[in-house]
């Protein structure tokens, strides 16, 4: 994923977390975000389409620098056009939350609406479409990062179950093979209430991003048995092998 898109997704996934805050400037902040990633996806766009092209560089300069112009001009070569005025309305109601005198909150509804437009401007301008489940994951990741528990180790893992019945898991930090098909196993038995057989394990690790041939696979599962992790007649953990991982990593 390109860095502005990661960052665009965060931003998006911190105005979900925010939206259900139960402080006073939650869903003010969560609105605020919102209409930033709005604002950059259109500009993002602009530029690939604008400058050079419908207009000289400097006058695309100085029309982006006005948020009514920047929106009429891109999205009607877009084909979510029909956003436009609902943007305007939006953009104006951020400004208010943004530079008045007196803190003030907003509808928790208003942020779903606008972020709903924000993730259609994502699908319908880059054909970035992410699921409820995808989106879930990630807010349980940056949750995570957010407020680590002291009482839990610091490598957040979490898992999503895919299309195709096999699990999926995302992590704080780059994980080691070995402890990547503990995971799966344990994903697997969390999710399913099984153990995952060797075809589902390899396509497990390979959607979390452990592409590991299968004879490689295999010594690795080997040596976890001779460690006492993983149960010699299935796919799955022992105790000690289940102690250990949830000792290492806080499952969300």
């Amino acid at each position: 994923m390109e860095i502005w898109l990661e960052d665009v997704v965060e931003q998006l996934t911190l105005a979900r977390i925010l939206r259900n805050a139960e402080t006073v400037s939650g869903k003010r902040i969560a609105m605020i975000l919102v209409d930033n990633v709005v604002e950059f996806v259109i500009k993002v766009h602009g530029e690939d389409i604008i400058p050079g092209k419908l207009l000289k560089r400097n006058e695309w300069d100085e029309k982006k620098r006005h948020f009514d112009q920047l929106v009429s001009l891109v999205l009607a070569k877009t084909k979510v056009s029909a956003y436009s005025q609902e943007i305007l309305d939006y953009h104006e109601l951020r400004n208010s939350l943004y530079h008045g005198t007196v803190p003030i909150t907003v509808d928790g509804s208003k942020v779903d609406d606008y972020r709903g437009i924000a993730e259609g401007l994502l699908f319908h301008i880059f054909k970035i479409g992410i699921s409820e489940d995808a989106w879930k994951l990630r807010t349980g990741l940056i949750q995570g990062k957010l407020a680590p528990s002291k009482s839990k180790p610091g490598i957040t893992v979490a898992f999503i179950k895919t299309d195709d019945n096999v699990v999926k898991f995302e992590s704080s930090i780059l994980v080691k093979d070995r402890d990547a098909i503990r995971l799966v196993m344990h994903g697997f038995a969390k999710t399913f209430g099984r153990t995952p057989k060797l075809d589902e394990l390899s396509k497990s690790l390979n959607y979390s991003g452990h592409l590991i041939k299968k004879g490689v696979l295999l010594n690795h599962i080997s040596r976890l048995r001779n460690a006492g992790r993983v149960q010699r007649k299935e796919l799955s953990l022992t105790a000690d092998g289940r102690r250990g991982l949830l000792s290492k990593y806080n499952i969300v």
